[in-house]
């Protein structure tokens, strides 16, 4: 008989349940120990990752890989839809000029600010550093919403770092995708001997491209949604009007994309738009529609985070990090200084200007919690391969690491102290 090999036997078509396994695993182990079960789907990938490199046991790691893209655009924008689906009205008017100046002028000023500490004081090339400060500045989705899910804070605090997190996703690639596209354009991409240092950019141009692909986002995103609610009207059945929810989504996910805009803040628009308008209006939907799409969506978000953070471990290579640990905690350093560059000036000045008001601690709170995670991981992993991309994966695997096995934990400490009357949900 022939002998067949693990290796074999983990072919596509066994991924699925592997995955479910997987999955189930870290929930029972989650509710023994006590840990997010997201942190353990990541220690699983990361030791995936670590008995592929180390050769212990042959697997065939490609098998594990998901598409970045395949994150980008069917991973994410659900968690974002779900999360905004369940953003109270109220709240969110109270924060939202905030909310959407973090998720914008923050995401910029920390991109310019990471860059510059990068160039300067750790010697990066300046389009590496800036390409790096870009993909890294936006909060990851996955990470805070489900920090957020699992601390207790004030509502509107809450919302506000959850707000942020699903509309600076967007920020992020836009001006990701804006300085890759200068560097193909300045040959940085191309050249084998080394990577440009000088970096030309026409501002004007790319604030006026930034605000086409932002709310051209916005709006499909409402349009899909605001279309949908008329066929809500003509329908009352909760596994159909589920099924809409979902094609409104990817709908306007896929449009927004094909137009050249923004499709994860498509998906933020059409979910504030479902869980505050359609789901909240009477005679729109049902009792039990309303009832059946959140139970729905509370599930697809379980598991579109779960393979977030099982990608995020899979993709690390930590033996790769462990060689660049100096360069790496250089990088977390500028990433966290310029995290606090953007987002204190930023909630202090709004009581001038706006009634939205935020106490010291509020600040401190979305200062730390802006964590990384699988967006940064999936946007390097886009680009073709080069040194330009080899330099930015090392980085940015170290910076998001880091930032999960710091901040997480500081965080979690840090709201148990401000919030006393308050506690980490298990």
């Amino acid at each position: 008989m022939a002998e067949i090999g693990l290796g074999s036997i983990l072919t596509t078509e066994y991924l699925v349940p592997i995955f479910l396994g997987t999955i189930f695993l870290a929930s029972l182990l989650a509710f023994k120990i006590k840990i997010p079960y997201t942190m353990i789907l990541l220690g699983i990938g990361i030791a995936i990752s670590v008995s592929h490199l180390t050769g212990v046991i042959p697997l065939n790691i490609g098998e594990f890989k998901v598409d970045p893209k395949l994150i980008l655009y069917f991973i994410v924008p659900p968690l974002i839809y779900e999360a905004m689906m369940r953003i109270d009205r109220e709240h969110f008017k109270a924060i939202r000029i905030s909310a959407l100046l973090l998720a914008t002028v923050g995401v910029v000023l920390a991109t310019i600010i990471g860059g510059l500490l990068l160039s300067y004081v750790a010697g990066l090339p300046t389009i590496v550093a800036f390409a790096f400060a870009a993909l890294i500045a936006p909060t990851d989705a996955a990470i805070v919403i489900e920090v957020f899910k699992r601390v207790r804070v004030p509502a509107t605090l809450s919302t506000l770092m959850e707000a942020e997190a699903s509309f600076n996703d967007a920020t992020g690639v836009i001006v990701f995708s804006s300085i890759v596209a200068i560097a193909v354009s300045q040959g940085a991409l191309l050249e084998s001997s080394g990577v440009q240092t000088h970096i030309n950019v026409n501002i004007i141009e790319q604030i006026i491209h930034f605000a086409i692909v932002f709310f051209g986002g916005i709006a499909v995103g409402l349009g899909f949604s605001a279309g949908a609610r008329i066929l809500h009207k003509l329908m009352d059945e909760p596994f159909s009007e589920t099924a809409l929810s979902l094609a409104v989504l990817l709908g306007s996910v896929v449009v927004a994309n094909s137009l050249g805009l923004s499709g994860l803040v498509a998906a933020a628009a059409a979910g504030l738009y479902f869980g505050n308008v359609t789901m909240k209006a009477k005679g729109i939907i049902s009792d039990k529609t309303r009832t059946y799409t959140s139970q729905f969506w509370e599930m697809t978000a379980f598991f579109a985070n779960s393979v977030a953070f099982l990608y995020l471990g899979l993709s690390m290579d930590v033996l790769r990090i462990g060689q660049n640990l100096p360069l790496i905690g250089m990088a977390f350093a500028v990433v966290l200084a310029a995290r606090a560059a953007s987002t204190y000036p930023i909630l202090a000045g709004m009581h001038k200007f706006t009634k939205e008001k935020y106490p010291t601690v509020w600040r401190h709170v979305v200062t730390i919690g802006g964590m990384r995670g699988a967006l940064s991981v999936a946007l390097v992993a886009t680009l073709p391969e080069s040194e330009f991309k080899e330099i930015l994966k090392t980085i940015t695997f170290g910076v998001v690491l880091s930032s999960l096995i710091i901040q997480y934990p500081v965080l979690s400490r840090y709201i148990k102290k401000a919030f006393p009357e308050t506690s980490v949900s298990q």
